[in-house]
């Protein structure tokens, strides 16, 4: 399935992305003490790949 509206999602534990431009990145605030950052990717069109599946999803 492939998402292309607002909204969708992608939750793996590796995703690349393939874009013209970006901006960031933005440190955010996680659970508890824990941080992370946030990109944004533009382009015509930005794409992103799931190169690596989260091991703890659970399966559909």
């Amino acid at each position: 399935m492939i998402g292309k509206d607002e909204g969708d999602k992608l939750v793996a534990e590796q995703i690349v992305v393939e874009c013209r431009k970006i901006r960031g990145p933005v440190l955010i605030h996680k659970t508890g003490a824990h941080r992370a950052q946030r990109l944004v990717a533009y382009g015509f069109p930005a794409e992103a790949i799931i190169t690596k599946r989260w091991r703890i999803a659970e399966k559909d």
